[in-house]
Parts: C-alpha cells; structure tokens; sequence
C-alpha cells in the first residue's frame, strides 16, 4: 500500500508540471488580430501580423497596435522568426481576418490557405479577402473610428455594422470548400485602400471570382451585387432602373430570394432555370412624374435585372467559372463516374433562362 501511494504521488507530480508548461497567462500573449500575405522583394511571401496591444488604462479609446513581419518562403518559417522578435507568445484565437495582397492572389493561395486550415488555433469562421493594392496598406491603416484594431474590418464583413449589397463577405471554410469542391469557383472580397494620412480609409465594393487556386476575374460593383443577390446572401438591395441610358428610378429591395435548375436532357439543349423574386418600395424618382405607374415600374425594372442577371452568368461561362455551384448541383443529382467530365462539357454550351419576378409595394412614405 506504501508502495502505492508513493507512485500516485509521483504521477500528480508529472501531471501538475506538464499542465503548467502548456499554458501562458493573459498578460504573457499578443492577440493577433488580421494576417496580411504580400509579395516579398527577396523570398516567396512576406507575411505581416497585426497584434492588439492590451492597454493598461481600460478608459482609453485609442487603439494600439503593432505589425510584425518576415521574409520566408514558408508562413510555418515566417511565424516562427516572428515570434523570436516579440516578448509574448502569439495567440491567433483571435484572428477574424486574413488578407492575401493583390499579387499574391494572382498566383497560386491553395498553399496558404492549406496552413491556415491546419492551424489548430486559426478559426475557420474567420473572414478572407484580397488587400489592393496591398494587404499591408490595410494592416497598417490606423483609422480614428477604430477603438479596436482591425474592428473596422470586422464591422463591415461581420453584417454587425454596415449592411450593404456590394459587401462579398467570405469565410475561410467557405473558401477552402471552393478551392477543393470541384462544381463550384471561389470567391473572394477586394479591400481596396483609399486616401492618404489621416484621410485614409478602405472600401470595399469589388469581387473576385477565382479558378482553383488564382483569381481570373474581378467583378464590377453591379456585378457583384447581383452575384450577392444570386448567392441568397443579401436579400436588401438598390435596384437601379434606366430610361434612355440615364437613371430613371431606384427600388428598395426588402426582401430576394434566388432559385435555379440545371435541366439536362438527352436530344434537348441543357439549361439552367434561374427564378428571382424582389420585392420593394420605391425609393427615389429622378424624373417626378407626379403619378406612378408600379405595373409600368415593374416591367422595366424586370427586364433591367433580367438583361443584368444574363450579363453576369454568360460572362461566367466566357471564362469558365461558376461562384454559384451550377456544377456541384448537376454533380449531386448525377451520380455517373465521369460526372465531372460531364459538366465540363456541358457547361460552356448551357443556355440561362432567367425569370425576373418584380413586386413594388408602395412608394415609401409619399401620398
């Protein structure tokens, strides 16, 4: 029995030093915030953190932050060099962001984000996009409304502060899933920095549609709304109606929804059935007429998206990519061992027949 209790004894010991070799206090960490990946002059990558410094003073509403970066054909070879230059150990549980520059995104990300995904510490709901002309011009920016670095970022793909249609917001396990799903393009948001000084700010009103591992087209503001709209991520949304090539009215979406069928039948033309419905007010008349025609309204407002819609999926098909996942829709109702063989052959051939339906509700508060 004393034999026994001497070995228990012995193994708590082992336990309690093992345990408090693995953990660092609170006050021993650097949070990191947003990861940054450029181009670098003399190696493959250069890999920038952006780390919250905690303040002591919790009254305060000035953010702190610094950027530490490194030179290295590897981002495991970046952190670690990194690290041997901060007092504190790195935690990333508090990343929320990642920026690959415009470069870099030209050129092949499915690397990058293979160690992104194996962090252990990363979280895969974090948000992914593309800095222009850099991601450290992002990283770097210290912009007066920000109380916590990077916040900025964070309210605007996080649909907790700006809610706008233009915003292609994009996880990272999303992102992986479209680089390894084969049916189906990444995407990815373009941050686009503005300004300069104390003026500098980012905006972000472009997307970028991906092949397997590089972007291939980036898409106009139009575009990609109406991508947005098509995705069922955003159901409000401006719709902006012409008469004779100028801005004629604007509809306030207050509610989308997007359905499609791919359609392939032996001796017939394959087709993919896309029906929208909006539903809105109308929200601004450039062109007051005093009496408002909806049905009227409607109609052309129908035809505009309709032209719109067409515009966007046949440029898609021009270049062989599809952000909405026409293919992985033929794929799951297609079982044959060639399937994806299959739809690379059907797709550049496929016709899009588009039905727009347009509901005006009322014209806003005006009698």
């Amino acid at each position: 029995m004393r034999h026994l209790f001497k070995r228990i004894v012995v193994l708590i010991s082992i336990v309690l030093v093992l345990s408090s070799c693995g953990y660092k206090d609170i006050d021993k960490r650097f949070f990191v915030v947003t990861i940054g990946i450029d181009k670098a002059e003399n190696k493959k990558y250069k890999i920038m953190l952006k780390v919250a410094v905690p303040s002591p003073d919790i009254k305060t509403e000035q953010q702190t932050f610094i950027v530490s970066e490194y030179e290295s054909n590897s981002v495991t070879g970046a952190v670690r060099m990194i690290k041997s230059k901060l007092s504190k150990e790195l935690d990333f549980s508090h990343t929320k962001m990642i920026l690959f520059g415009e470069e870099v995104a030209q050129e092949d990300v499915r690397e990058l984000t293979d160690w992104l995904i194996r962090r252990r510490d990363i979280q895969k709901i974090a948000w992914v996009g593309i800095g222009k002309p850099n991601a450290e011009n992002i990283l770097r920016m210290n912009r007066l409304t920000e109380e916590i670095p990077s916040n900025a970022l964070f309210l605007t793909f996080g649909n907790t502060g700006t809610d706008s249609v233009y915003i292609l917001s994009e996880r990272l396990f999303d992102f992986r899933k479209r680089i390894t799903e084969r049916g189906i393009s990444p995407i990815l948001p373009i941050v686009e920095s503005k300004g300069k000084g104390e003026r500098e700010y980012f905006e972000v009103n472009h997307g970028a549609v991906l092949d397997d591992k590089k972007v291939r087209l980036v898409l106009t503001s139009e575009e990609t709304k109406i991508l947005n709209i098509m995705l069922k991520r955003m159901e409000e949304a401006d719709i902006r109606v012409d008469k004779d090539g100028e801005e004629f009215f604007y509809i306030a979406s207050e509610g989308s929804s997007a359905k499609y069928k791919v359609k392939v039948k032996k001796g017939k033309k394959p087709t993919v059935d896309v029906h929208i419905r909006i539903s809105g007010i109308l929200e601004e008349e450039l062109e007051y007429t005093g009496t408002t025609n909806f049905k009227e309204y409607e109609k052309m407002a129908e035809q505009q998206v309709k032209q719109r819609v067409l515009h966007l999926l046949t440029t898609l098909q021009k270049e062989n990519l599809d952000p909405i996942g026409f293919g992985l829709s033929y794929r799951a109702t297609h079982f044959n061992k060639n399937d994806w063989e299959e739809w690379l052959a059907i797709y550049p051939h496929i016709d899009f027949n588009v039905d727009v339906d347009m509901k005006i509700e009322g014209s806003g508060l005006l009698k």
